[in-house]
Parts: C-alpha cells; structure tokens; sequence
C-alpha cells in the first residue's frame, strides 16, 4: 500500500464525539500526526465561520474544507484558497425547484458571512443554529455574500426523502447529500469533500493514492471515492460503510485516532 501523507477526516460523528468534543487521546494522535509529518485536513458539513471557530479552538494547523467542500480555508495563512460558490442562476434554480416540486418544503442558505433561514425552518431541526430569519433568500445573496449551500426541510419528509425527490429531477449543476435526517443539503456540482480532497492533494503536490479519508454520511462519500484508502467509523450510515476499504472503531472510541496509529506505524 502506498503510505499515506494526506488524511482527510468529517469533524462531526468523527473525529468528534457524540459530544461534540475532541477526545484526548484524538488530541495526542493528532499531535503525533503533525510530528511525523502526516497532513491532517478537516472535511466538514459546517459553514466557514462555525469550522474555523472550532479549528482555533482545537489548535487545527492546515487546510479545513467547509460547507461540503465548497470553501476550502488554509488556517496557517488565515485566507480562503479555494472556493465553490452558487451562481446566481444556480441559486434561482434550485429554489424554483424546491418550491415547485416539493411542497410544504422550507430553505435555508448558507452564504459566506451568515445563515439565513426561512420563517418555520428552525422548527424542523433541533438544536438549530444562530441565524438570520427571512423570507427572501435570494435578495440575501449577493456579490459580496455569496451562497455556498442551500437547505431544504420539510414537516413530513426526511432527508433521504428529499434526496430521492431531487433524484428524480435533473437539476442541471448540481448535487444534493446530507448529514443528518432532517434537511438535504444542495450544492453547486463540484462543490463536494471529494472535489476539496482532490483539491488539496493537487496543491500539496500529493498523490490521491497517498491519501486516506475517514467519513459516517452520505455527504462523505465524495472523498471516500477519492481516497487512496477509505475509511468508516463504526457508527457509519451503512453507504459510507460499504464505501470504505477499512472499519474503524466509532467516534466515541476514538477511531480516528486508531487509524493515525495505525498509520505512524
């Protein structure tokens, strides 16, 4: 097997435990990865502003990809290098799909400074994030705040649900996932953690068959498809762990960190 260089991993229900925190024996193994010259990157569902909140916290010194991939952030340089971002037709698109052909449904977009929700969204997610309620999602996005993500919920249909429905249409551009049961996630074609994995090893001069990624959603499967070595935590949906080459121990039993030993070895 070519020894891996690159590993790219999903903060949430990865290498954070079900807590939300970064377990101390991840903090040692990725301490011991920085040492040893393994390059750790950060794939993550979460907007720009939540990650690099998280990454400064946690001391994260590399790239960290947010939104799916569609921004990807070098937290050394402290700037974007890399970004996937709806155009304003895309944008126009996928809402006039959404309130056409899913009734009942209610957007949220991700853009590059806030989350602007619709009137109803929060009360489909628990634990909803801080964000900005209005009605007009289009009038938010602008040259200066571009839209990076578009979320879909809906009172009876699950994310899988929604995914189907959006299966069922070509909407021309883009690409739908999720990483959670209660809304779908809609981004521009490219704009995926595979995109952002491959990105990221053109740029640091790496083979992708040097690469490793480690994911539990179907919003991972992208970089689990790229990756030289494929990996599932336990606690994966059972399409990430079919995806995978190797099954690790869960988030809460720290399976990141047994796979940087496994790799230091």
């Amino acid at each position: 097997m070519t020894p891996v260089r690159l590993l790219c991993t999903d903060l949430d229900g990865v290498l954070l435990t079900s807590a939300g925190g970064l377990s101390r024996d991840t903090a040692k193994a990725l301490a011991a990865a920085r040492a040893a010259g393994l390059q750790v990157m950060v794939a993550t569902g979460r907007p720009t502003r939540d990650a690099l909140e998280w990454a400064r916290e946690a001391g994260l010194r590399g790239l960290l990809a947010c939104s799916n991939g569609a921004v990807i952030w070098d937290t050394c340089a402290g700037r974007v290098l890399f970004d996937h971002c709806f155009t304003a037709g895309q944008l126009k698109r996928v809402v006039a799909w959404a309130e056409r052909s899913v009734p009942g449904g209610v957007l949220g977009l991700d853009t590059e400074h806030e989350l602007v929700l619709q009137p109803g969204f929060a009360d489909l997610v628990p634990g909803c994030w801080p964000h900005t309620a209005s009605a007009d999602l289009l009038g938010r996005a602008s040259r200066g705040n571009r839209a990076v993500k578009v979320l879909l919920a809906h009172p009876e249909l699950s994310a899988p649900q929604l995914a189907g429905a959006f299966a069922g249409e070509a909407v021309t551009g883009l690409r739908a996932t999720f990483s959670t049961a209660h809304f779908l996630e809609i981004s521009p074609e490219h704009a995926n953690k595979g995109e952002a994995l491959r990105w990221a090893a053109a740029h640091r001069r790496i083979p992708l068959a040097a690469t490793a990624a480690v994911g539990d959603m179907p919003n991972d499967l992208p970089m689990l498809r790229r990756a030289g070595l494929p990996a599932a935590v336990a606690n994966a949906h059972p399409e990430v762990k079919a995806a995978a080459r190797i099954l690790l121990p869960s988030n809460d039993d720290d399976g990141v960190a047994s796979l940087i030993r496994a790799l230091l070895r």
